[in-house]
């Protein structure tokens, strides 16, 4: 299995939300030239209480990764989500944000469910990664650092993301000189990886397969 390319957070380029009311750090999508992005993962400040964006023929996947809670009201309905929670919701929907406790962030995968098929989900402690054949396979750090089994120099800190491209697709990530392809093929003859991690650590995994 190849190793990673690593997405340093401290590296990543602050953008402006669509609508303006924030910013968030981009790790990577998929390219289409003249469309939007098939897919795309980014990292959200959430530093005021304020509308999120609507996007049209997304789906959004929202994980608090930040220490504070985050209240999203959704189409008028407020869902209270803590610390490493998740909610799934349109692009279309009418979404804000309610910051309780202060500042907060957020991963978020946005992507085109008519053309991809997406599985976000937290990791095991010791649990091997074997990406599915193809699969945009991406490993997020939340909390504490995590390297991976072996291989110490190939570490992450809390908000940093290992990148396995898939095959065939052409992608990009504008404003973000971070991508550090690694020449070193294969970590092990069976196909996995095992990470290693402190124990405040914890590993979200993101994984996005193209529909036929």
């Amino acid at each position: 299995m190849k190793l990673p390319r690593i997405h340093r957070f401290s590296e990543l380029m602050p953008v402006a939300w669509q609508n303006g009311g924030g910013v968030t750090r981009e790790v990577a999508r998929q390219a289409q030239e003249g469309e939007p992005p098939g897919w795309r993962v980014s990292i959200a400040e959430l530093d005021r209480p304020g509308p999120f964006s609507v996007i049209a023929g997304v789906r959004r996947h929202f994980t608090v990764i930040g220490a504070n809670p985050v209240t999203l009201v959704v189409e008028g309905q407020e869902v209270a989500l803590a610390s490493l929670e998740s909610l799934v919701f349109d692009g279309e929907a009418a979404v804000s944000c309610l910051l309780p406790e202060g500042p907060s962030r957020a991963l978020n995968l946005m992507y085109n469910p008519h053309h991809w098929q997406a599985y976000v989900g937290w990791l095991t402690p010791g649990e091997p990664l074997n990406p599915p054949p193809n699969s945009e396979t991406l490993i997020v750090a939340v909390g504490e650092r995590a390297w991976l089994a072996g291989k110490p120099s190939l570490y992450l800190e809390s908000g940093d993301v290992w990148y396995w491209p898939g095959v065939g697709q052409r992608l990009s990530s504008p404003g973000t000189p971070i991508v550090e392809p690694v020449i070193e093929p294969v970590i092990n003859s069976s196909n996995t990886m095992i990470f290693e991690t402190l124990p405040a650590t914890r590993l979200l995994r993101i994984d996005l397969s193209p529909r036929g």
